[in-house]
């Protein structure tokens, strides 16, 4: 992929990790709005500067068919379909996706997850249901998470033209980078629950691509030099502060899937015999997080799969076609049913 044509976030991630910045306390001295080209209001909102955040329509890609879709009229959320560009399209698996982006920028219709969603739908043949979910601050979580769980209700109902004819509602997996890897594990929490209100779609698992967790506590990988861990804290903490509900911390279930012992709802995920995929690379700020997660999700008894690489950065799944071809091999590994 050509670096020109990404947007300021990632490129964010690989600038900042060659800066030569020698120790976190110069961290303090950035402003995290204007290095995300923010706009605080005084309302509480933001305003993002439309030109860092370009979108592109559907259907600009030659490896799948893509077209958006309204979910919730006054949420003003609506639904990316993207369809591979192959014959024998029947009884394909459903990926519902949740884009990245720390929960306050980005979209489904940004240029590299257009992309990389295209290249989903292609190499894993099938039909991805990407949610323009509503973004923080102005809708702080769990307005996302509900979005989302909207969305799988939207799944079950097989009213759209693509969904009945072309996908089958029983082989449904939750994915989600970054950000949007929180978001796929806290919606699924949620819909294990709900098994038989969302019948006769039937989640399979979860993918979750560098998902963004934390804690009151840092990681050792988020307090390495800024050129090995990628974007500062003061951005990570911005993004919490802005996400996280008014009036918590870190040190809550949203951001900790450790907080309090985990979730009592993943008794609930063994029993309905979910997967969960976890891909992470060691370049990444968030890398330690996610491998504590993937540790006490194992202690918990989930049937959870990891492949955690070495290098890299944030990010690298969704820009690199050679880095996304891996992913999809993982997930492939994990989920048998899916095809080339």
């Amino acid at each position: 992929m050509d670096a020109t044509k990404l947007p300021v976030f990632f490129l964010l991630f690989t600038i900042l990790a060659i800066l030569p910045i020698h120790n976190q306390a110069q961290n303090s001295t950035i402003d995290p709005y204007k290095l995300l080209h923010l706009i605080p209001n005084p309302d509480g909102s933001i305003t993002r500067i439309k030109e860092f955040y370009p979108t592109v329509p559907p259907n600009t890609s030659s490896v799948a068919f893509s077209r958006d879709v309204p979910l919730n009229h006054d949420k003003n959320t609506w639904i990316r379909l993207y369809l591979p560009n192959k014959s024998d399209l029947v009884n394909l698996p459903i990926i519902v996706y949740a884009h990245g982006g720390g929960f306050i920028i980005l979209s489904t219709a940004t240029p590299n997850f257009d992309w990389f969603l295209s290249n989903t739908a292609s190499n894993l043949t099938v039909l991805v249901v990407s949610v323009e979910y509503r973004l923080a601050p102005e809708h702080r979580l769990p307005a996302a998470y509900d979005d989302v769980l909207e969305a799988l209700h939207w799944v079950k109902e097989k009213k759209d033209v693509w969904v009945n004819k072309y996908a089958d509602v029983t082989r449904c997996i939750l994915m989600g980078e970054s950000a949007g890897g929180n978001i796929a594990y806290n919606v699924g929490l949620g819909a294990s629950i709900l098994n038989h209100q969302l019948k006769p779609l039937v989640i399979k698992g979860l993918v979750l691509i560098q998902p963004f967790f934390g804690g009151l506590n840092r990681t050792g990988s988020e307090l390495k030099l800024p050129h090995s861990a990628g974007l500062p804290l003061v951005i990570t903490d911005l993004m919490w502060n802005l996400s996280l509900p008014l009036g918590v911390t870190r040190n809550h279930p949203y951001c900790d899937p450790m907080f309090g012992c985990g979730s009592s709802n993943l008794d609930k995920i063994k029993e309905l015999s979910w997967r969960i995929a976890i891909a992470g690379c060691d370049g990444d700020r968030l890398y330690d997080k996610q491998v504590e997660v993937f540790m006490f999700l194992k202690k918990r008894g989930v049937d959870v799969v990891g492949n955690f690489s070495k290098g890299d950065y944030h990010g690298v799944f969704v820009t690199e076609l050679a880095k996304s071809q891996k992913l999809f091999e993982f997930v492939r590994s994990v989920f048998s049913y899916l095809r080339y």
